[in-house]
């Protein structure tokens, strides 16, 4: 049986970029030459570099599927930071990525332990396992969805609600050797290299039968945003620094924006900024323009963009205002 998908492709619904926020606080401390310092920034240069990796292979995987990336949701108590959220028409992917510096060995017993060589000196550290950071995101997730179903309904989809969560761990360092020969292989199965994360992903999607539209999965990210909650670190993309008490309605106009944005520019190979840059979109989230000769006062708008975008763009705005 080939392998066939719909034909649309991946959407960035949410992209956050927490940890180079807080790359840019460290860099702005005045004692940011001290060693401690500067072993911080070293990781958080890693770990941005690693999100970087796998954002790239889930938007150029060609799998629809809408992507959250770096989403902090509450709800009751509990609270998580999900490094990637990607959901299909069969599965939602909780994506844990490490980029670690050194070698992982996953033992019998399921435990991570890195080993890095300094100096010819080689240490052997566990570290925290990242699949229980997915498998208490999940939990989480599961409890807003059964939040809407009642007794009965619970009954029925509970069982492929449990199976609709699928969690993955992704190394992203290329230079990592992973030795998993003896780990349990419900922890194996869920370990990958990024260049793996899309076979991975195509294998699960070949087995299951489609369980949403298009239309379903952008619902539910739209409801998963009602749990977010912001920090002094939560942009809603890159550079964007002056809206971080932006309303909820106000968050998903520019989640639309931007997904129009993200759709014309592959349309005509170009890029997004080309269509129209973050200052802009910052500008139509303020004045919401309705007409095309309130659309010519943004800046970054002249005849020629009204004429190619306009109409499309104030469609998205007027369906706000409805």
């Amino acid at each position: 049986m080939l392998l066939t998908f719909k034909k649309w492709e991946p959407v960035l619904f949410l992209d956050n970029h927490t940890l180079e926020k807080q790359l840019e606080d460290l860099e702005d401390k005045e004692n940011n030459q001290s060693e401690e310092i500067k072993k911080q920034i070293k990781y958080f240069e890693y770990g941005i570099a690693g999100e970087k990796k796998v954002l790239y292979e889930l938007l150029n995987s060609h799998i629809g599927m809408y992507i959250l990336h770096d989403i902090t949701i509450k709800f009751g108590d509990l609270e998580a930071q999900i490094d990637f959220l990607a959901m299909t028409e069969k599965n939602v992917y909780i994506i844990e990525c490490k980029n670690l510096f050194g070698n992982i060995t996953i033992d019998n017993k399921g435990n991570f332990i890195r080993e890095t060589e300094i100096n010819g000196k080689k240490t052997k550290t566990g570290i925290y396992n990242p699949l229980t950071q997915c498998d208490r995101h999940i939990g989480l997730l599961k409890s807003i969805t059964y939040e809407k179903y009642d007794i009965i309904r619970k009954f029925f989809w509970g069982n492929k609600i449990d199976q609709l969560f699928t969690p993955v761990v992704v190394l992203a360092n290329d230079k990592t050797i992973l030795n998993d020969y003896y780990a349990p292989s419900k922890i194996k199965d869920k370990v990958v290299r990024a260049d793996q994360l899309i076979n991975y992903i195509k294998k699960r999607e070949n087995v299951k039968k489609s369980l949403y539209t298009k239309k379903d999965i952008q619902s539910y990210c739209e409801n998963l945003l009602k749990y977010q909650i912001e920090s002094k670190y939560t942009q809603t993309f890159a550079n964007d620094t002056c809206h971080e008490n932006i309303n909820q309605n106000n968050l998903l106009l520019k989640e639309k924006l931007k997904s129009y944005r993200l759709k014309k520019c592959k349309e005509e190979n170009n890029r997004p900024y080309f269509i129209f840059n973050d200052k802009t979109l910052n500008n139509l989230i303020e004045k919401k323009p309705l007409t095309n000769k309130e659309l010519m006062k943004i800046e970054g708008f002249g005849q020629y963009k009204i004429e190619k975008y306009g109409e499309d763009i104030l469609n998205i705005i007027r369906d706000f205002q409805k």
